[in-house]
């Protein structure tokens, strides 16, 4: 019962962060002229981003067969991919709760355990923070000058001049504000750890060992060279849908490949906000303050994050509808024998 509470005030919590972000951001975006933006803009572009994103889908699906296949089990690429499908769909309303929607429609074909499962399924987050890391070191040897400009104006600047700056000039709401938050996050830190004590001895290593064999299965793959191009060429992939969108409108086609470089890098990380609506709000605001380093106005940047966060938006509910149709027609031919 805890559990459940807390995670539902957990939800609420975010889903008032992200909307307390997306009123900010929103606020100020100059609709009509969005309007007319797009009402000129090239969109053969977005199927080029439609695209690649299902290429995208596509090689994560066979990369995750891969993790199943490495731990004895087979899954059929169909159902694999509405697994998938749904679960960034799920994720898209309930962060991080795709994970288990995803492991759970395959369990319900296949019948693998759910926990060597979601052991598949960890490894491939842990390969995925490992690669944006990568990619935000590459970004930040390549890009130094913008990232850390970015840094500077979104990050010290505002922690310096809205909450150092008063707590010094003797602002008693800021120093109560901040003592506050910082008192909640060592009771929660101590609550959950008395909480993780008390569960059940015995569910809890049930749960270890079942993740523990899904995480080893990355030592028991046999193509480790073709999971390693896969994993490439997803980012390859990603990169390009961030890209294709500049050429939508002739004004930001002159973006450069570095400039791409950096959205991606940043957009993820604010796609990685567990907020509902894929990082909406903290998205919207970290695309914007990149791109208008690189020369343009507030504007575009607001126009630009917005369009490219629709359009994901739109194919990930178009590509969720479709998992849960193959989901459903596959389970229903299983009942049917």
């Amino acid at each position: 019962m805890k559990s459940k509470a807390f995670q539902i005030i957990q939800y609420i919590l975010l889903l008032a962060v992200g909307v307390y972000l997306c009123v900010l951001f929103f606020n100020t975006l100059d609709f009509e002229g969005l309007k007319t933006k797009i009402a000129s803009g090239n969109f053969y572009w977005f199927y080029l981003v439609m695209f690649v994103s299902i290429m995208v889908y596509t090689i994560r699906t066979l990369r995750w067969q891969m993790l199943i296949r490495s731990i004895g089990y087979e899954t059929k690429f169909l159902n694999a991919f509405s697994a998938l499908s749904i679960s960034y769909f799920v994720s898209f309303v309930v962060p991080r709760l795709g994970e288990v929607t995803r492991c759970l429609s395959v369990k319900k074909q296949h019948d693998i355990p759910f926990m060597q499962l979601l052991g598949t399924v960890i490894i491939e987050r842990i390969i995925d923070i490992l690669s944006l890391i990568i990619l935000l070191f590459l970004t930040l040897f390549l890009q130094f000058d913008q990232i850390m400009e970015f840094v500077k104006t979104n990050v010290f600047h505002p922690i310096y001049e809205k909450v150092l700056l008063k707590i010094v000039a003797g602002n008693i709401t800021v120093l109560i504000i901040v003592c506050s938050l910082l008192l909640i996050s060592v009771l929660l830190f101590f609550y959950f750890r008395k909480y993780i004590r008390e569960r059940s001895p015995k569910l809890i290593v049930k749960f270890v060992e079942g993740l523990k064999e899904g995480i080893t299965s990355v030592g028991k793959l046999k193509q480790k060279k073709l999971f390693i191009f896969y994993t490439i060429l997803i980012w390859i992939c990603y990169y390009l849908m961030t890209y294709f969108w500049f050429f939508v409108f002739e004004e930001t086609s002159v973006l450069t490949w570095g400039a791409c470089l950096s959205v991606l890098a940043i957009g993820t990380i604010g796609r990685s906000v567990p907020i509902q609506g894929g990082g909406m709000g903290a998205y919207h605001f970290l695309v914007t303050g990149i791109v208008v380093l690189y020369g343009f106005s507030e504007t575009w940047g607001k126009d630009l994050a917005t369009l490219i966060h629709a359009g994901q938006t739109f194919f990930t509910f178009v590509m969720g509808l479709l998992g849960l149709l193959i989901f459903g027609l596959s389970y229903w031919r299983m009942e049917r024998r």
